[in-house]
Parts: C-alpha cells; sequence; structure tokens
C-alpha cells in the first residue's frame, strides 16, 4: 500500500497583499488630520507584516463617492489574475465613501477569495465580525462624507460670490489662494481654444495639449477643458455664472466659437466631424444660418420645408464644387486688389481702425461691468445687502456685459491684421498649394483670410452660383 501523501498546511492568513493608497486632494495639505500617502503606507506595511507585498496602487486626486478610479481598476485586474490574497487600506474611507458602490466591490473580491485589511480599524474580513464591522464603518464614511460635501457647498458658494475660484483648473497656480496662470500650462490652454476655435479636431487638440503635458489625456476631458467658464475668468457657484477675480485665458470671441462648435457637434459620432468638404463652417445663408452638406450640394437646413423647418427662404440647393470655385476666385481678385487698388487698400485700412476703437471701447464697458460685479459681490459678502437691491444691481451689470461681450464676440479681431501686401502673398500662397492640400488644411488655410461665403437666394430660375455668392474678408 503506497504511503500517505502529507497535506500542505492551510495558512492562517493571506499571504500576498496589495496596498491602496487614495487621497481626494493633495493641494500642499498637511497637518495632522491630514493622512498623506506616505502615512498610509507605513501604517499598511506595518499591519501587512509577514506578508508578501506585491505592489502599491495609488489614487491621487481622486474621489472615494464614486469607484471610478484607476487604482480600483488595477486591482480588479490583479484580483481577476489571481496574484493578490488581499487588499490593505489605511481605513476604510480610503476604499470609499459610497456604501453601495463598496459592498458591491468587496463581494466582487470575495467571491475571488480577497481579503480586507484595514490598518486603522484592525478590520480584517476574513472574519464574520469583520465583516459586520466594515459594513458599519462604510455607512459611517459615507455620512461623514455628504456632512463635509454640505459644508464645502456652502463654502464654495460663498468663494464665489467673492469671485474665488474652488480648485484649481489646469493651466493655473495657486498663490496666496488666488489663480495665477502657469507659465508653462497657461498659454497652452489657450493655444487649444484658438486651435479648436480655428476648426482643429478634437483628437489634434488634445494630442497637442498630451505633448505640452507630457501625461495623457483623452478627448473627453479636453471637451469637458473647453466647457469650463474658469478659463473665461469666470467662476460658478449654484448653477450661476459670476466674475472671477482671476485673469482669463481665452478672449470672448473665441469662448463663442468654442461653445457653438461644441454644441454643433454634440452628440456627433468621430467619423461625423471630419471634414468632408474644404467650406465647411464658413458658408452661410442670408440669415447666418450654416449651410449643410447634403451629397455635393448645400442646403440651408432652416428654410421653408426643410429638416428643422422655419421661414427661412433659403438658397436652394448650390452646387459644393461651384460654390467652392466662386469663393477662390473671389479670393484671388481680392488679394489683386491689395496689391494694385489703393482704395481697397484704404477701405480696409479704415475697416480695421473702425474696427479697433469699436473693440477698445467694448472691452472698457466690459471690464468696468466686471469689476462693478466683483466689488457688488464683495459688499454683499461683507455687509449683506437687501436681496432685492443686490439682485437688481447684479442683473444690471449682467445686462452690460452680456450686452458688450456680444457686441465684443461679433468684431473680428485686429491686433494681428497683417499688412496688405503680406496678406496678398498669403492668398498667392494659399492658392498654390489648394490641389495638395487636405480639406482640413484648406479650411484652416482659407479661415486665416475669409470671415464668411454668404450664399443669397436665386433671384430667378436657374441663377448661377457665381451671381450669389459673396465672399466677407476678415480685414
Amino acid at each position: 500500500m503506497p504511503p500517505r501523501r502529507r497535506l500542505a498546511a492551510v495558512p492562517d492568513r493571506p499571504t500576498r497583499a496589495v496596498l491602496y493608497v487614495r487621497v481626494s486632494a493633495l493641494m500642499g495639505r498637511g497637518g495632522e488630520d491630514f493622512h498623506s500617502p506616505d502615512v498610509q503606507i507605513s501604517a499598511m506595511r506595518r499591519t501587512t507584516h509577514g506578508m508578501t507585498e506585491v505592489a502599491v496602487v495609488e489614487d491621487i486626486d481622486r474621489t472615494g463617492r464614486h469607484f471610478s478610479r484607476e487604482g480600483i481598476d488595477r486591482i480588479r485586474r490583479m484580483a481577476d489574475a489571481g496574484q493578490i490574497d488581499a487588499l490593505a487600506v489605511y481605513d476604510v474611507s480610503r476604499l470609499g465613501r459610497n456604501v453601495r458602490e463598496s459592498l458591491a466591490f468587496l463581494a466582487e473580491l470575495a467571491d475571488k477569495g480577497v481579503t480586507i485589511l484595514s490598518a486603522n480599524e484592525q478590520v480584517d474580513t476574513s472574519t464574520p465580525a469583520g465583516r459586520l464591522m466594515l459594513t458599519n464603518m462604510l455607512a459611517i464614511a459615507e455620512y461623514r462624507s455628504d456632512e463635509i460635501g454640505r459644508g464645502w457647498s456652502g463654502a464654495i458658494q460663498r468663494r464665489a460670490e467673492r469671485g474665488q475660484h474652488h480648485g484649481r483648473p489646469l493651466g493655473y497656480l495657486k498663490e496666496d489662494k488666488r489663480l495665477v496662470p502657469d507659465p508653462l500650462v497657461g498659454p497652452a490652454i489657450a493655444e487649444a481654444f484658438r486651435r479648436y476655435a480655428a476648426g482643429a479636431r478634437v483628437g489634434e487638440v488634445t494630442e497637442y495639449l498630451s505633448g505640452v503635458r507630457g501625461v495623457a489625456m483623452t478627448n473627453i476631458n479636453v471637451k469637458k477643458l473647453l466647457r469650463n467658464p474658469a478659463y473665461l475668468g469666470k467662476v460658478v457657484a449654484g448653477g450661476e455664472v459670476l466674475q472671477g477675480e482671476h485673469d482669463p485665458l481665452t478672449d470672448e470671441e473665441t469662448w463663442r466659437k468654442v461653445q457653438q462648435r461644441l454644441d454643433d457637434e454634440a452628440g456627433a459620432p468621430p467619423r461625423a466631424l471630419a471634414y468632408t468638404w474644404a467650406l465647411v463652417g464658413l458658408v452661410e445663408c442670408q440669415r447666418g444660418h450654416k449651410l449643410q452638406k447634403q451629397g455635393n450640394r448645400l442646403v440651408c437646413g432652416h428654410g421653408r420645408g426643410d429638416t428643422k423647418g422655419g421661414d427661412c427662404p433659403g438658397v436652394g440647393r448650390p452646387i459644393i464644387a461651384l460654390v467652392e470655385e466662386e469663393t477662390l476666385r473671389q479670393v484671388a481678385a481680392y488679394a489683386a486688389k491689395l496689391r494694385t487698388d489703393a482704395g481697397v487698400r484704404a477701405s480696409r485700412a479704415a475697416r480695421i481702425d473702425s474696427a479697433r476703437v469699436d473693440r477698445d471701447r467694448l472691452e472698457k464697458e466690459l471690464n468696468a461691468a466686471r469689476a462693478a460685479m466683483v466689488k457688488l459681490a464683495t459688499s454683499n459678502a461683507l455687509s449683506q445687502l437687501p436681496d432685492e437691491v443686490y439682485q437688481k444691481a447684479l442683473g444690471e451689470l449682467t445686462r452690460i456685459e452680456q450686452s458688450a461681450a456680444a457686441e465684443l464676440a461679433r468684431l473680428a479681431p485686429v491686433r494681428e491684421a497683417p499688412a496688405p501686401e503680406a496678406e496678398a502673398a498669403m492668398v498667392d500662397t494659399l492658392l498654390g498649394l489648394w490641389p495638395d492640400m487636405t480639406n482640413q488644411e484648406r479650411s484652416r488655410a482659407l479661415r486665416a483670410v475669409v470671415d464668411r461665403v454668404e450664399v443669397r437666394a436665386a433671384e430667378r430660375w436657374r441663377q448661377p452660383e457665381s451671381e450669389r455668392i459673396e465672399v466677407h474678408f476678415r480685414w
């Protein structure tokens, strides 16, 4: 009879542990109440003494209210692969502050044989008592999170009324509790707004910002960034947009163009946002509606009988190739006049001077209204003005600000207007490279010269496209 095989001893404790560190926000915090990553790791290593430390997984600047975290996803993958026997945390609040999601995550780990160890509360989920204690502590952690959130909401509201932004958006630094532009990332954020407003795809903007920062970014995060009114010098509290005390990283016109494009492209799949023709976003009807491509023709979409309906007379169905041909002809003719026609050059200079005067006046009105809004919010915070008086004054200042901003957005920027000869040379280069350029490159190059292309409704049967098109130039 063969000898019996000796059974191996079953270990009383897990042998392979992963240490999980989470901090909601570093932001230069310190003091006894702050559990820094180093403090957490030291405590967990004392708890897991004698075990094999597989890895230290960190979620820095991540809230515990949800489980959409890179660190949690990594722990899931390690548990699926059978690489860990225990998950160590400093305390249960580091794991999460949402009871339902936390318990679901714990059940998921338990099914894979992973035990939870808490260094601070001495919780071990390998025992029934430990599992009961952990459930109760998670409920307490969620309650404390709710209380903290309620207190922070009031603090954020009070800071916003003083024009102070809560947190630190990408592209800013904090000095003496005030946002100041980051000398490296700040200009990159401003350039990202300019590129997207000029027609660059969001993927290209994401690639540009990732290269500047040296950190990978996603298109979704960049779209959220482009929606953040903090870059316009604003703060948001309770759904209300207020004037902030920090400097903006983009101007009103660029912001308007970016928001309009984000609205137009909302929900569209990436393949639908590719440049399928050179004049995309430039061609309008007489009422300012952007024309849409249908096959090889253009339609208004807001005209009578069109998809969106309306009372716009529309433009019929002009052929895209003929619209593009006439646009290039007018661009070439304008460049030739800039070189030879003194009247055209004088008219251009007058338009630039007039626009500069109008822009300076509007910028002064806008800055004065914003300064008054900050002063009003400060006065209200210090002396509690009657609500009726405060709301009336704020409404009037908001009206003035929005009116000036809207007029300013309609003006083309004039600070970088090229000289007539330089603009004519730029047009010659554009026309020479046109056959070899992609639709996206054509659109970008054309926007440097052309403000919009207006297509009028036909006045007679089969009126040629060339008689219904007027190109409006930037300068």
